[in-house]
């Protein structure tokens, strides 16, 4: 045996000196041996045409395309062109969340006069106001009927589940709506212990697949909902009927986001791809979701909406008319557009479905004023709402308010890296991945959300004020103006009329 154990150690210490001697030359033999191998493999391969026909070389193709997104993004879009969110525009996020300089030199780079560009008219008269005491904490009451009415803020975080974002990004956004003093939407994801332990004001959204208030078949849970509604901080609920990047389809949470944490807060299972059904199952007309409304309300004693991307207008004028016979209605309703955003959706649902924000909500807003209900109903803007200047436009065509979510992964740290819907996200906030996430401090990104929320609305205030404005419902459709051709200007008012409120029969 000894004799055994002394020849292992001799021919260790044998290969050893062998390897030091002729280093060299396996370190440059080794990398001809690797491209041999990929030649032959390639060559032999018969799933990769391009392998197939161009070995070795082909590979680079692959390579390159796993980058281009980074290539495009960084090297050849200009700051305006790239989608879905342009790069002037990340930037003015980046610079205001770290409170960094954020004006602009030399001029705007705007076409201005191109067809489809939106600007605002201002007053010769502008209310003269300090900057640096502008009124920015803009709110507004909704559901003044119910037991715990709401007093929202003006501009809010939109609908971001648990599970398309991970803890680092949920923590962070939630203590930063605390500080910013306006409301963190759950999104259908159901309510983590990350959202109520930061204290912020709650908007609890329910899916289709009733996430959080579902019992263990999948059925809506009386009880847990009341155990959500008795949270202090869960203010309002939100009934999801349809989001704007996927219209006509439920949320979908790849098996790869799906931890044991996130499957015990939605009831689900893990190993498989979590897609909510497409449609309620608890009605089938306007009557039972007005009807289900009511119980909501009733239980909960606090403001209940629904969420909606608008297709077939007829069900708005359907809504409306069994909202009259019925005396029952949603406190808000949340319009998302066509532009909206979603960790993962089917191409064509997120480029051919639903209608853009803009034309909705001025559509809305006409329907319901020309009912008499418009008074009584809040209505809340979501879809790309990003600068202030998306806040003042979107008011002025008939929003009371508006939600994002983009601009707000942006102030923790969204590199637009398109990433979302793989669990690879590099900034670390639409992942699970621990070492990725990791890379997002949580008590380093808290303030830059009160910071960008701030800068939202301090932008906002000052095109009021620009305008000849104190008031956020003092801006009309008449003071957005639109290029519709070359040197062809006109005002919104005028391409779509805006009637006037008229009293609830």
């Amino acid at each position: 045996m000894e004799e055994l154990i002394s020849h292992f150690f001799g021919f260790f210490k044998h290969t050893l000196k062998f390897l030091n001697h002729y280093s060299g030359l396996l370190m440059m033999g080794t990398p001809v041996l690797l491209i041999i191998a990929a030649f032959f493999y390639d060559v032999n391969q018969k799933k990769h045409t391009i392998r197939r026909n161009f070995p070795v070389i082909g590979i680079a193709r692959y390579f390159l395309e796993l980058i281009g997104p980074e290539l495009r993004q960084y090297l050849f879009h200009d700051e305006r062109s790239d989608r879905p969110i342009p790069r002037y525009i990340r930037s003015w996020v980046y610079a205001h969340s770290k409170k960094q300089l954020a004006t602009v030199a030399f001029g705007t780079k705007k076409d201005v006069d191109k067809p489809g560009t939106l600007l605002i008219r201002h007053s010769a008269f502008p209310k003269s106001v300090d900057e640096k005491s502008y009124p920015t904490d803009h709110r507004l009451v909704i559901g003044p009927k119910r037991r715990k009415p709401y007093l929202a803020s003006r501009f809010n975080i939109a609908g971001m589940s648990y599970g398309a974002l991970g803890k680092n990004a949920i923590q962070a956004l939630s203590n930063g709506a605390k500080l910013a003093e306006c409301y963190h939407n759950t999104g259908e994801g159901g309510v983590s212990s990350y959202h109520l332990d930061s204290g912020a004001d709650l908007v609890v959204q329910i899916g289709t697949a009733k996430f959080g208030v579902r019992d263990k078949e999948g059925n809506f849970s009386e009880e847990k909902f009341l155990e959500l509604a008795n949270q202090d901080n869960v203010k309002m609920f939100e009934i999801k009927i349809s989001q704007g990047a996927k219209p006509g389809k439920g949320g979908v949470l790849p098996k790869e986001k799906i931890s044991a944490e996130i499957a015990e807060i939605r009831g689900i299972e893990m190993g498989e791809d979590v897609i909510s059904p497409p449609a309620h199952k608890e009605w089938e007309d306007e009557y039972g979701l007005l009807k289900w409304i009511d119980y909501l309300q009733e239980l909960s004693g606090k403001p209940v909406g629904i969420k909606l991307c608008l297709g077939r207008k007829r069900f708005i004028d359907h809504l409306i008319k069994a909202m009259k016979e019925t005396k029952i209605m949603p406190d808000f309703i949340s319009v998302d557009g066509a532009e909206g955003a979603t960790g993962a959706a089917p191409l064509a649902h997120t480029d051919y479905l639903g209608y853009p924000l803009k034309d909705a909500i001025m559509f809305i807003d006409n329907k319901l004023r020309d009912s008499g209900l418009r008074e009584e109903i809040r209505l809340n803007a979501s879809g790309k709402i990003i600068t202030g200047a998306d806040l003042a436009i979107i008011i002025a065509l008939g929003a009371d308010m508006a939600s994002g979510a983009r601009g707000f992964m942006l102030s923790i740290g969204c590199i637009h890296a398109l990433k979302c819907n793989t669990n690879h996200c590099p900034a670390g906030i639409a992942t699970h991945d621990p070492w990725l996430q990791r890379g997002l401090v949580v008590e380093t990104k808290i303030p830059r959300v009160p910071n960008y929320h701030h800068a939202v609305l301090h932008e906002f205030t000052s095109l009021l004020h620009a305008c000849g404005y104190e008031k956020p419902e003092d801006l009309k459709r008449e003071d957005v103006m639109k290029v519709v051709d070359f040197h062809k200007i006109i005002p919104m008012n005028e391409i779509v009329a805006q009637p006037p409120l008229k009293a609830c029969e």
